[in-house]
């Protein structure tokens, strides 16, 4: 079966003339990007349930649905559909126009008008996804089927909740209306497929356990680590309560968690490799990482390795640690990482046996602690990376302006020498921007991608049909483990 995923690009040191041209080129982008977003075209909407021909009646996108709407214009019942769409499970996937979409079409079944039930005001889909409109379902004519129909990437995989009757506040910004759409979202009663499952070792966060389903098209790349630590030898995983002697204030404790693989104690002194991820809790309770490490390395994709998991001591803490914070990246390399080798001496001392991963702002950090500690990070493993970041262009925070420029790590990288560092980087295919400036996460993934190659940077780079989502994080850091330290083992390469 075909995979959505694109295939991996190496690219490899390139010679000076070429590369002095490719900065160039790399530069002049950059440069570009600081016209004022306003001034440029938007992207398209995302959303397209239905098309306007002139008539009353609306021509929709899904076959399936046009249909639907067919036979109850001719007076028969949902219950046929409903009951094929039970057998099936939703959403409602179709082929799309060419090979790279399909169609997808959410369903909620609402009362009908004899039911005694509560009335469907609203239902709408919440994921990781971007729309100028949202994603609001519609009610087809007068019946209890409501619908959204959407063209997306082949291979999707994804989570989501539907959210029926949110009470959003009036004027509600983003974080409001957030709030409002968690306290009545719910899993798909068609959709057997959930996401997280319980991690193996137990749940460490203090936030509620929220359950999502789950979404993973026909041609979705595989996943053999998925569900298949079960039966193997598991790694030991340790929480502590780490003190910093560098950082002030509420920074200054964390908690910091260190998985070890099976059979560690026996390990020679300086030979385990260490991979450091940021945002602890969700990559233990939602990814359960330990128990993909244990597949992993169980199946010879990658070597035997530790990890060390760093925690945000606040939520608030988190937005400005993890953004290219030079006292943030000095206490990982010079006060947490002495730290965990005092505590397990097998941890290699060697830069290039580190990865330092993580996703969206923890993405950026990864790259910012290489950037400014190559000598003790050697390898980059960016998950949908916030690289649009600048110093002034975030929102409600202090400093911000309108047109602050961002991609400040990107201009720092083309400024300074290469450095020696790996990189593993990758962006989902709906990480778009909406307002057309080229600022969203897939496309300032692809020109620090180019920057760094100009630079003469090993770069390992992938896409994914998906968008910010935890769900396909966990496999794509699985991948990136595997394209970066699977060469040392007896490895598979992944299919």
């Amino acid at each position: 079966m075909r995979s959505s995923e694109r295939p991996l690009v190496h690219t490899t040191p390139v010679q000076p003339a070429r590369r002095r041209a490719l900065l160039g080129a790399a530069l002049v982008a950059t440069a570009a990007r600081a016209v004022p977003a306003r001034a440029q075209t938007p992207a398209p909407k995302a959303v397209a349930t239905s098309t306007t021909t002139g008539a009353s009646t609306p021509t929709l996108l899904s076959p399936r649905m046009r249909q639907l709407q067919a036979d109850w214009a001719a007076g028969h019942g949902s219950g046929g559909f409903w009951h094929q769409a039970a057998a099936s499970g939703t959403p409602l996937v179709e082929p799309g126009a060419d090979g790279g979409e399909q169609l997808i079409t959410f369903l909620w079944r609402g009362p009908s008008a004899s039911a005694e039930l509560e009335e469907t005001r609203s239902i709408s889909v919440s994921w990781a996804m971007r729309s100028s409109d949202g994603f609001a379902m519609e009610r087809l004519a007068d019946s209890d089927v409501w619908f959204l129909t959407l063209r997306v990437p082949a291979g999707l995989h994804a989570s989501y909740q539907l959210v029926p009757n949110a009470n959003l506040p009036a004027g509600a910004d983003r974080m409001a209306r957030a709030r409002a759409e968690d306290a009545v979202a719910r899993t798909d009663p068609l959709n057997p497929l959930r996401w997280p499952s319980r991690p193996q070792r137990g749940v460490v966060g203090t936030e509620p356990w929220v359950e999502r389903s789950a979404l993973r098209l026909p041609g979705a790349p595989a996943a053999p680590w998925r569900g298949g630590a079960a039966a193997t030898a598991q790694g030991n995983v340790r929480h502590h309560r780490h003190t910093s002697q560098r950082l002030t204030g509420p920074a200054r404790e964390r908690d910091v968690s260190l998985y070890l693989p099976a059979g560690a104690d026996g390990a020679a002194p300086g030979t385990l490799p260490l991979l450091i991820v940021f945002d602890r809790e969700s990559y233990l309770d939602r990814v359960d990482l330990p128990a993909t490490l244990d597949a992993l390395i169980a199946q010879q994709r990658i070597p035997a390795l530790a990890a060390l998991f760093v925690g945000n001591p606040t939520r608030a803490l988190r937005a400005t640690e993890l953004p290219c914070d030079p006292g943030f990246a000095d206490y990982l390399a010079l006060e947490l990482l002495p730290w965990a080798h005092e505590r397990c001496p097998a941890l290699s001392t060697q830069a290039q046996d580190r990865v330092v991963a993580g996703s969206s702002y923890g993405g950026l950090a990864s790259a910012w602690a290489a950037f400014r500690h190559p000598e003790v990070f050697g390898q980059v493993l960016a998950l949908s990376g916030s690289f649009w970041w600048g110093p002034t262009n975030v929102p409600h925070l202090p400093g911000f302006q309108r047109f602050g420029e961002g991609e400040w790590l990107t201009r720092e990288f083309a400024r300074e020498p290469r450095k020696p560092v790996r990189f593993f980087i990758t962006a989902g295919l709906m990480e778009i921007t909406l307002t057309g400036d080229g600022g969203g996460i897939l496309d300032t993934s692809r020109h620090l991608r180019n920057v760094l190659q100009a630079k003469g940077y090993e770069v390992l780079y992938q896409e994914f049909a998906g968008g910010h989502d935890g769900y396909a994080w966990g496999d794509g850091l699985a991948r990136g483990l595997i394209a970066l330290l699977g060469q040392r083992s007896a490895a598979p390469q992944p299919s």
